[in-house]
């Protein structure tokens, strides 16, 4: 089981910058999503609907491997948060950015409700997936994730 102890990150990490963070990534969006399929910025516009913003960057690592890094932050039932996630993709057809892919993933949610209470939960885990890019300026992506998680509430 995966455990982790991560103290200063609530310090460095606090919601005011990780809105800022994430307003950035959607600035960035507007901009470019992808270019020469080795890079791809991605949000969740659909996420909005339900209080949910989240976003990432995902660049080749090699001809046929990748590195996601997203951020999210959500207020919904009274539940507020924040998380950063890194994943790692192997992709299948021998072009990374694009098509089928499976690897691993690593996560950070920092949660509090409107009492008060807090919590962290730090994850480990694997996704499988495909994804397509349509044009120069879009992205679609399915994911399957299965992971182990470690919670720790205050």
């Amino acid at each position: 089981m995966f455990i982790a102890q991560i103290k200063s990150t609530k310090a460095l990490i606090n919601k005011k910058n990780i809105k800022k963070i994430i307003i950035l990534g959607m600035l960035l969006l507007s901009v470019s999503i992808s270019k020469a399929q080795t890079k791809a910025v991605k949000a969740n516009p659909l996420g909005f609907v339900f209080g949910i913003a989240n976003a990432g960057f995902e660049f080749s690592t090699s001809d046929s491997q990748s590195l996601t890094i997203s951020g999210i932050y959500f207020d919904v039932l009274g539940i507020s948060g924040y998380g950063l996630g890194v994943d790692y993709r192997f992709y299948f057809d021998g072009e990374a950015i694009s098509g089928w892919h499976a690897g691993p993933s690593v996560g950070y949610l920092s949660l509090e409700d409107e009492y008060n209470n807090s919590g962290n939960i730090f994850s480990i885990g694997g996704e499988v997936g495909h994804q397509w890019i349509f044009g120069e300026h879009f992205v679609l992506i399915f994911l399957l994730g299965m992971g182990l998680y470690q919670e720790e509430m205050n």
